[in-house]
């Protein structure tokens, strides 16, 4: 006999194919339904940029979009006598960039979302409209290359980024976006993962390397970023997502389990 589960007169009702028979009130059913469907977002309204929001109980994915704009940067100097890291010396650079698209992740830990370390940064030139979006490859110093049996990231380092006690989801999200444009940017890429994305862009547009052909190029035209033909990620913005997904859920331990399965495993905890 197959697996059942049948909701009458307020109770919801499984049966396993190995004749084992559970009941609870349908109200727990639909609390189960609420906890995996809703993430913890606790009220807060979602910050501006955010284009896509999906959750997968505990992981929460966050897509969010930055507009085109001249940003001043903390860029390494050539001259540098560090690579990253105390001693670092640095120059300000004003870059010409596109869109930039990050993909957050979270993980439920009771009632909160608390930021992975696995969060990633893309380029496009156009803003997002659908999941079937391409997207490119970043262009700068502390993305790093990293190359995985599926596919390669553009892997942020978070390493010493922190977040003030009681920080929401949101304030998180803010920070890990501060951290990667307000930051400092050296060659921690190159010396810890062995490439950055700036590194492996090199060749893609004449004006990019090195950064002052950036900075030149961005003075004489404010909207240069958007004319970079970025290196195109074999996945579009759904793919990603599930990808994403698949990497975090297998993190945290989360197995696909049926209908059924789930029930009976939130009913006993209950």
């Amino acid at each position: 006999m197959a697996d059942c589960l049948m909701i009458q007169n307020g109770k919801a009702r499984v049966t396993t194919d190995e004749g084992r028979s559970f009941e609870q009130d349908e109200a727990q059913f639909v609390e189960m339904l609420r906890r995996e469907l809703l993430p913890p977002v606790n009220g807060v309204a979602f910050p501006d940029g955010i284009k896509f929001l999906e959750y997968r109980d505990p992981v929460l994915m966050v897509v969010h979009q930055q507009p085109p704009h001249v940003r001043q940067l903390r860029w390494i100097k050539a001259d540098s006598p560090r690579q990253y890291g105390p001693g670092t010396t640095y120059r300000k650079v004003r870059l010409s960039l596109p869109y930039a698209i990050t993909f957050a992740a979270f993980y439920r830990h009771g009632n909160n979302l608390c930021l992975s370390g696995s969060n990633e940064l893309y380029f496009r030139n156009q803003p997002l409209k659908s999941k079937k979006d391409p997207i490119g490859f970043p262009a700068v110093l502390n993305i790093s290359y990293i190359k995985t049996p599926k596919r390669i990231r553009a892997w942020i380092c978070t390493q010493h980024l922190r977040h003030p006690p009681g920080s929401d989801w949101t304030r998180q999200l803010n920070g890990l976006l501060d951290h990667t444009w307000n930051g400092a940017f050296n060659l921690s890429s190159e010396a810890h993962e062995g490439a950055s994305w700036y590194g492996k862009s090199a060749g893609i547009h004449p004006d990019l390397h090195p950064v002052e052909k950036w900075e030149q190029a961005s003075a004489k035209d404010d909207a240069f970023g958007l004319q970079v033909p970025w290196t195109p990620s074999p996945l579009n913005v759904g793919d990603l997502l599930e990808c994403l997904f698949e990497e975090h859920l297998a993190t945290a331990g989360r197995k696909p389990v049926n209908l059924v399965g789930r029930f009976l495993n939130f009913a006993q905890k209950k």
